[in-house]
């Protein structure tokens, strides 16, 4: 009996042992990132004997992890659209810096200093000083609006590189999920739980997660199965999906397609604000840019190639701009060579400068979107935009910041590691081993007497 008592007392010392191997292991993951504490569970095995049943001991036949699988869902739902806010942040704070307002760099003071300096010019119409004024004011706006367009068009580029950037790591996750998710299978058919390797592989599917709205489901055999768009991107054993990039050529944009061939469409997370940037919000902003411009250069040379240059003799039909928007606008090369082609005179007369306070008065004309807006009112409201919609996209990171940081701390809550719970595990399971240690003398005692008094 006392031999039975010591296979007891054995199974209690390894069960207190692995007890206090998994406490290890959780004070050792307390700062690892996406770690989800464990604890095994003790149970005790079915008794033996015949009458009298006895008790054979404990054991630990699974380490489970506390998991809360909601909580979960919903930090990788809102971490998606952190991460999706958090690029049109970025992005409308880069536009803002191309449009400083106010500011006496910014394309608005520009515009209203040209306004001016045709006002100057109806004053001195045969000035030479207030023409070559008029000439550097608008060669700096025309610089200034072509700029910001091509400013812009950097700004679609980086885009369409981060985005790259982005289907090449959804790529690469699809791979490392897939690689786990045959590590567990493998392990877990064999009866072991892998419960570090799913840490790693929800991990992972987060940052899968943050980049384009994917949905995750788990099959018999423990594999995560990864849908994007509705097409499996990590399939049962092992398989994956590889997005194919393809190049847009010469001044085009990156477009993203499945291997069959159809174009790849997200409409969340980090990929899909940056498409969204790169192909509607910039082109957008663009087209506001260029209607502005060519309101410019279509009403002013209207009234400019009507009214009499300083020539002798005087001349008239001389466009003051070249171009067809933003990313050409112009002074002619004519004015830049003589700044008497500017044409302030409605009659040809000396001292006439009635059309140059015709063009100054544009600057009140409600000429542009159907008589409804003048030229600097289309500026001022796209800029309005701009600052409305960085404006928004800082709120709406600062409430996903907060409403995520309030998930992980029921998660943490929930799954993570508390050191005073685990002083507290560690002390119980150290007391039971040396309880248990205690009884393994206790009865190797009882045999020494037994076995010397049976030798007597």
């Amino acid at each position: 009996m006392s031999f039975f008592a010591l296979d007891v007392l054995r199974r209690a010392l390894q069960t207190q042992q692995r007890g206090m191997e998994v406490t290890g292991h959780n004070v050792a993951n307390v700062n690892t990132p996406g770690y989800t504490r464990q604890e095994p569970v003790i149970t005790t095995l079915p008794p033996t004997g015949g009458t009298l049943l006895l008790g054979t001991g404990n054991t630990i036949p699974r380490i489970r992890q506390y998991r809360d699988v909601f909580i979960e869902q919903q930090i990788r739902t809102q971490g998606q659209t952190l991460a999706e806010q958090k690029v049109r942040r970025d992005m409308f704070g880069q536009v803002e810096t191309i449009f400083p307002e106010p500011s006496p760099n910014g394309l608005g003071t520009l515009l209203g200093q040209f306004w001016n300096a045709w006002q100057e010019l109806s004053l001195n119409p045969e000035s030479t000083a207030a023409r070559v004024g008029l000439l550097e004011e608008a060669q700096t706006m025309a610089a200034a609006i072509r700029q910001a367009y091509d400013q812009m068009e950097d700004l679609r580029e980086q885009l369409d590189t981060v985005a790259v950037g982005n289907v090449q790591n959804i790529n690469d996750l699809a791979e490392q999920i897939a690689a786990l998710n045959t590590q567990i299978a493998r392990l877990e058919v064999s009866g072991q739980r892998a419960n570090d390797l799913r840490d790693r592989r929800g991990v992972l599917l987060g940052e899968m997660a943050e980049m384009a709205g994917v949905i995750a489901t788990e099959n018999d055999v423990g594999e995560l199965l990864v849908y994007l768009q509705g097409r499996q991107l990590v399939g049962p054993g092992g398989g994956t999906t590889t997005i194919e990039t393809v190049d847009g050529g010469s001044g085009g944009f990156t477009t993203f397609q499945w291997p069959d061939g159809g174009t790849l469409s997200v409409s969340k997370g980090a990929l899909a604000a940056n498409l969204t940037g790169r192909d509607t919000d910039i082109p957008a902003l663009q087209a506001e840019l260029d209607d502005l411009a060519d309101g410019l250069i279509s009403e002013v040379n209207a009234l400019h190639s009507a009214a009499y240059t300083l020539e002798s003799p005087t001349a008239t039909g001389v466009d003051f701009f070249t171009g067809s928007g933003a990313s050409d606008i112009d002074v002619t090369a004519a004015i830049k060579a003589d700044v008497r082609k500017i044409a302030a005179s409605a009659t040809g007369e000396p001292g006439d400068g009635a059309a140059a306070v015709q063009i100054a008065q544009l600057r009140r004309s409600k000429v542009m979107e159907g008589g409804t807006a003048t030229i600097d009112d289309v500026y001022r409201g796209m800029v309005a935009r701009v600052g409305v919609e960085a404006r928004d996209a800082e709120r709406q990171v600062s409430n996903q910041e907060l409403l995520l940081n309030q998930l992980k701390q029921r998660r943490e809550a929930a799954s993570g590691v508390s050191l005073d719970e685990e002083m507290t595990n560690m002390l119980r399971y150290q007391r039971a081993y040396e309880a248990a240690a205690r009884m393994v003398s206790a009865v190797d005692e009882m045999l020494q007497i037994l076995l010397r008094e049976m030798g007597r």
